[in-house]
């Protein structure tokens, strides 16, 4: 949605630069036609469905964000990503065969922090644009989160759940950060979105081993 990454998505690349080989032959650029002629076709079509998705418009394209590092990639999910519509589609049965997915918490995300969602995701495009309507029809007025809602921010839940489905399909190992993560510090509980808006070298070298851990446990899902 944005053409430019955040201060927090380049501190955090920052800080994994100065562990990790940065890498860049992944194809980024991903397209639901691939889920359309996989065996994931039937749950993607569950959650387009699910979410309002109007028929005969099912194909989305879209460029994801990653930050890639040799054989992993990461994306850093911040408030606009955390609402009721990416709540739904973490009901699909698809997560829960998913070990390194942190789907209770990404949950408990969603129902806590709509409110920073909406301090975020009022304007345009997130709110609505043209894409959006097409797939899922006019949103409500801007804040309005009754009746149709809002399409754009239907639309990011189901771009993030495609990214998901096409990762794990072309065997990308992903790992998706939150914003809403805890870390401690100097015996202090803090969130990833603090830490990463000025992190020094301690606040850093958190962020980092908090990385390293997550990236061990990409390895426990059978690809």
């Amino acid at each position: 949605m944005k053409d430019h990454p955040s201060i927090r998505v380049r501190n955090l690349q920052r800080i994994l630069l100065s562990k990790y080989i940065p890498a860049e032959t992944i194809n980024s650029v991903f397209n639901t036609q691939e889920l359309m002629e996989s065996f994931n076709k039937s749950i993607y079509l569950e959650i387009y469905k699910s979410l309002g998705g109007q028929t005969g418009h099912t194909e989305v394209k879209f460029k994801v964000p990653f930050l890639e590092f040799g054989r992993f990639c990461v994306l850093l999910d911040e408030s606009i990503h955390f609402n009721r519509y990416r709540a739904k589609t973490l009901r699909s049965i698809y997560y829960e065969h998913l070990s390194s997915f942190p789907l209770s918490k990404y949950r408990t995300y969603c129902r806590k922090h709509e409110v920073e969602c909406l301090k975020a995701g009022t304007s345009i495009p997130f709110w609505t644009n043209k894409e959006a309507e097409d797939h899922f029809g006019p949103s409500q007025q801007a804040g309005d989160l009754g009746l149709s809602g809002s399409s754009g921010w239907k639309l990011i839940a189901l771009k993030d759940f495609a990214t998901d489905l096409i990762a794990r399909q072309r065997k990308i190992r992903l790992l998706r950060i939150s914003v809403w993560d805890d870390l401690m510090v100097n015996k202090k509980l803090s969130k990833i979105n603090e830490l990463l808006m000025s992190p020094g070298p301690r606040e850093s070298e958190i962020v980092l081993k908090f990385v390293e851990r997550k990236v061990v446990g990409l390895y426990a899902d059978d690809f």
